[in-house]
């Protein structure tokens, strides 16, 4: 009798915890626009301040991941997950990773699908938050219009948001696309979390 208790307990325990599962996707509508940056400043805000179970799927083929971990861990030859600040990192990901995420308690997964060019869209239209970086730059302008232009046609609903550009660029640009383009505070460490970032993730979250 005891152990069937135990055995619904443990149940009702693991679906209280899939309940308070989030995963964020996170993808770029070109290159450089500032995806993986994002995605490790989220990270260190849900683990650092919201103290959060925290981890990061590189789920393209940049290898950013790679160079990431010979510079943060001492294990420059191993392959798979590393840690960061009480985050897990994982390279090379896809969707049998982020199901290991979900199963082992994880209380939000942030997905890098790089750029909407890379085969990932579908999966990250998927996602719980879908979070769509675009850049203010004259020779990256149009590839963000053409994004948002398609997500309007097909009724989406991702959150979009911008690192480069001036304010006024990003004002006409919500004008144009009539919907809020938020732009992510300068970071030149995304591990560590200034007053400002403090400020915008506590509207974001």
């Amino acid at each position: 009798m005891m152990g069937k208790k135990k055995s619904i307990w443990s149940i009702r325990k693991h679906r209280k915890n899939t309940e308070n599962q989030q995963v964020i996707g996170i993808i770029g509508t070109g290159r450089c626009v500032g995806v993986t940056h994002f995605a490790v400043m989220t990270a260190g805000y849900l683990s650092g301040v919201q103290r959060k179970r925290c981890a990061v799927l590189e789920w393209n083929s940049h290898g950013d991941f790679a160079g990431m971990r010979k510079v943060c861990t001492e294990e420059k030859g191993k392959a798979g997950v590393f840690r960061v600040l009480e985050v897990d990192y994982y390279g090379q990901a896809g969707i049998n990773t982020l199901l290991l995420c979900k199963k082992s308690g994880c209380q939000t997964v942030i997905v890098d699908y790089g750029t909407v060019g890379e085969g990932n869209l579908e999966e990250f239209l998927r996602c719980d938050r879908q979070f769509v970086l675009g850049s203010l730059s004259e020779w990256q302008m149009e590839a963000f219009l053409e994004f948002e232009g398609k997500g309007k046609k097909a009724e989406k609903s991702w959150e979009t948001f911008v690192c480069f550009g001036s304010e006024e660029a990003r004002k006409n640009m919500e004008k144009r696309l009539k919907h809020p383009v938020r732009r992510i505070p300068v970071s030149v460490d995304a591990f560590v979390v200034t007053a400002e970032v403090l400020k915008f993730y506590q509207r974001l979250f």
